[in-house]
Formats: structure tokens, C-alpha cells, sequence
């Protein structure tokens, strides 16, 4: 089966591109690129697609990148191919965002594939022998079954008609048609990863298996089709009965939910969580600044903080004032204590927490917001400091509880905490008649009366 062959059945085999499709492919002037747009140029008119190509210059070789932008335009003007040029800053970018060059130059090159093909469909030149150094690669690193899957054929909008076809065939593809291109003079150093695999290893394996690369492959292929069944297996999991199942579903569950959620997934995190699940343990886990998971012995949610999490709100006090939280469905009330309130400081009605303060006895600025991390407060007649996680924990409060909790505070510390009331230092005095008393209450749903 000769290339052109190949890619029309790897194409159709994977569902890659649909009629009427526009299909931008990267060419960056290298054998494989030029490969794949010269097979789909003659493949657009059989499977009735339109055919774009992107150049990014990635400015890094001088007078070799400026080389290679100009054969790619001689050869998209010969084949009546609309081509788009992108020139990127990849060692400013580098430099600017603490990435390796590499890393830097594909990140850059993927976005200006996007850019371009504003969304449709892009064509990469990935070929057979980049399947098996990317499986081995990723051995190396200790990736589990996924990486042993090697490159996707398809992964969004991004496919790979040339996994099926191998360097060699390429070149020999090219020799045939007579079709000329460029070397990029970094693929023949040993400066990064990829090429030591390439031009050390992967010869060395040879002398092994002279078939190392289709048996990487067929590995590849294999990996692809478990991770499909189990990931398969992953959406059917009942996730109030997760600590069931065996452990390769419930780390792909959790794996699944910190990805879903943009958090970066690492064993370690997998190993930790997994362990409270099936431990019984009703534990939360921090995973970023306003992302958090929670175990309650039996499964794990993930998280989000609402906006009132980072609540942060100026009081003013005054008579019958209300302060809304809309996040929480809460609204917090100031007002003038009647006499009958009075006489019985720190009373606590059905849906309210109260707090009798003298506003004499603040300082400063008045704010209302979110209960912290290491907030702690000196309750009336208690006589000591308490932490405000340790009073939740006498208090037995649920977890929504625990992350709406709000606490007011002025230039010397949380003076008012919701669930625990008023701090000692601005109490009022026993017997006092002060104008500027006052109570603060919450309430917990902003429709109670």
C-alpha cells in the first residue's frame, strides 16, 4: 500500500475529515510536513475538503528560518495552496514565562495553528516513528496506560493522518515524486530529548529488535484500546460508592475529576486522595486557591469557592443595616438591641447567630468577610483564645458551613465571628447603658423574615 493509500484509510479509519471540511496542515518545510500536504493536496478533490497550510517561523536560525518560510511559500504558490505565515518570539516567550525553549516553541506553534484555522480542523505531520519515540519517552518518565498510548490520532480539533506511515516511507515518498525539502540543522544535534532517542537509543534498541518501532506501536495501539475500555468503565462509576471499586477505576475517577477542573494531576495527589477515600476519612484538600476536594469516606467532590470565599466587604455601622451575601444566601444584620435583647446578652433565636457588641470598643476600620486559615478569637467569658477551626469542630459544622462562615474584624483582630458571637474586648460592660450598642445577627436564607 503506497503513502497516499495509507493516510486516505488512516483518514477514514479514525472519522479524521468529513466532507466540506477545511483542514489547515502545518507545514514547516521538513520532509514529514511537505509529505503531508503534498498527499492531502491530492487527496482534497477525491474526499472533498478544502486545504490550507500555516508556516510559523519560529525565528530561532537565522538565515535557516528565513530559508525555510521562503520554501514553503514557493511550494504552496505551485500547488494554488493558500498559506498563512506566523512569525513567533520563542526565546522572548521562553524567557518570559520560565519555559524550556522546546516547550516554549510548541506551545507558540499550537496557538498559531488555532489562530489560523480559527477553530476547524489542523493537520499535524506526526508520523509512525514519532509514535514510538513518544511511547518510549514516555516509559522512560513512567507515564501509566494513557502515555502508553502514545500520540492521538485525533485530539480535538488536531489530527495526524501520517501515524500510520513511517519516516522511511516518507522519504521514499518524496524521492519518488521528485518533491524536494528542507533540513532543520537542531534535529541533528543530540541537544534535546526527543533527538538523543532518536538518533541513540532507538538505533541502539535496534540491534535488539530490528522492528523496535512497529513493536512500540503495536504497544501504543494496545494502550490506546485498554485506556478507551476503562475509561469507558470510568463513566459508569457510582460516585457515592467509589471506595468499592477496584483501585485502577477510583484513581481514574479522581485523576478524571482534577482534570475536569484544570488542577495539576500527579501520582502523589492521586495516591493521597485515594487513601482517604477508602480510609474512611473525612478530609479536604486544597489543589489550588479557590479549588478544593472533599472526602467523606466513601467519595471525593471536587470544590469550587464562590466569590464569597474572597469576601471582603467595609461596615458601616447604623441602625437597622443589612449586608447581603448573595453567594451564601445570607444577609447580615446590625441593629439597636431592644430591652428585652439587652437583658439577655448573646441570646441566639432559630435562624440567627447574634453577637451584642459596644461600638465604642472597636478600632479602626470595620471589615466584613471570609472566615481564614489560623483565624482565631477571644470569645466572652471564655477567658482564652480560641481557634476558630477548633470552635467549628465542637460545633460539629457541616463543611458548607465551615467555608461560608463569615467573621467581621477592625485594626486589632476578628472582634465577631458567626456560630461563636462577640470577642471579650467589645462586649459591653455588665449593667452598661451605652447609646452605641449594638447586635449582629445573621441570617441564613436572605428570604427568612
Amino acid at each position: 500500500m503506497n503513502v497516499s493509500d495509507k493516510v486516505r484509510e488512516t483518514i477514514t479509519r479514525r472519522c479524521m475529515i468529513q466532507k466540506g471540511d477545511t483542514v489547515t496542515a502545518g507545514l514547516s518545510g521538513g520532509a514529514d510536513s511537505v509529505c503531508l500536504v503534498t498527499v492531502l493536496h491530492g487527496l482534497s478533490h477525491e474526499m472533498g475538503f478544502t486545504l490550507r497550510a500555516v508556516h510559523v517561523n519560529h525565528c530561532l536560525r537565522g538565515e535557516e528560518s528565513d530559508r525555510d518560510q521562503h520554501f514553503c511559500e514557493e511550494l504552496c504558490k505551485r500547488l494554488d495552496i493558500p498559506l498563512e505565515v506566523c512569525r513567533v518570539d520563542v526565546t522572548g516567550f521562553a524567557k518570559e514565562s520560565g519555559r524550556s525553549t522546546e516547550e516554549a516553541a510548541r506551545i507558540l506553534r499550537y496557538g498559531a495553528f488555532d489562530k489560523v484555522s480559527c477553530g476547524g480542523k489542523t493537520a499535524t505531520a506526526h508520523n509512525k516513528n514519532d509514535n514510538a519515540e513518544t511511547v518510549l519517552f514516555n516509559i522512560v518518565r513512567g507515564s501509566g496506560l494513557k502515555g502508553l498510548g502514545g500520540i492521538p490520532y485525533v485530539r480535538g480539533n488536531i489530527i495526524r493522518p501520517l501515524l500510520d506511515v513511517s519516516r522511511s516511507e516518507i522519504e521514499e515518498y518524496l524521492f519518488q515524486m521528485g518533491q524536494g525539502f528542507v533540513t532543520d540543522s537542531s534535529n541533528l544535534t543530540e541537544d534535546y530529548s526527543r533527538n538523543k532517542l532518536r538518533r541513540r537509543i532507538i538505533p541502539q534498541l535496534e540491534e535488539i529488535n530490528a522492528d523496535v518501532t512497529d513493536a512500540l506501536c503495536r504497544l501504543s495501539l494496545s494502550a490506546e484500546e485498554d485506556e478507551s475500555f476503562l475509561s469507558q468503565l470510568t463513566d459508569d462509576i457510582d460516585p457515592q460508592r467509589l471506595c468499592e471499586y477496584a483501585p485502577s477505576l477510583r484513581k481514574r475517577y479522581i485523576r478524571r475529576l482534577l482534570s475536569e477542573n484544570n488542577i495539576p494531576v500527579s501520582r502523589d495527589r492521586i495516591e493521597e486522595i485515594d487513601a482517604a477515600v477508602i480510609s474512611g476519612r473525612k478530609t479536604r484538600f486544597d489543589l489550588s486557591r479557590d479549588i478544593f476536594a472533599v472526602t467523606d469516606g466513601k467519595s471525593v467532590v471536587i470544590r469550587k469557592m464562590s466569590r464569597a470565599e474572597n469576601f471582603r466587604t467595609n461596615v458601616v455601622f447604623s441602625s437597622d443595616k443589612e449586608i447581603i451575601v448573595p453567594e451564601y444566601d445570607k444577609k447580615v444584620i446590625i441593629e439597636r438591641p431592644s430591652n428585652d435583647i439587652f437583658q439577655k446578652q448573646g441570646i441566639v433565636k432559630e435562624k440567627l447567630t447574634n453577637g451584642l457588641v459596644n461600638y465604642d470598643k472597636i478600632q479602626g476600620v470595620v471589615i466584613l468577610r471570609n472566615k481564614q486559615d489560623g483565624d482565631s478569637i477571644r470569645f466572652a467569658r471564655r477567658g482564652h483564645t480560641t481557634k476558630l477551626k477548633k470552635l467549628y469542630n465542637s460545633l460539629k459544622l457541616t463543611d458548607e458551613e465551615r467555608q461560608s462562615a463569615l467573621v467581621m474584624e477592625d485594626d486589632e483582630g476578628i472582634f465577631w465571628s458567626e456560630y461563636g458571637g462577640a470577642s471579650d474586648r467589645v462586649s459591653p460592660d455588665k449593667n452598661e447603658t451605652s447609646e452605641n450598642l449594638y447586635i449582629i445577627s445573621v441570617r441564613r436564607k436572605i428570604n427568612d423574615n
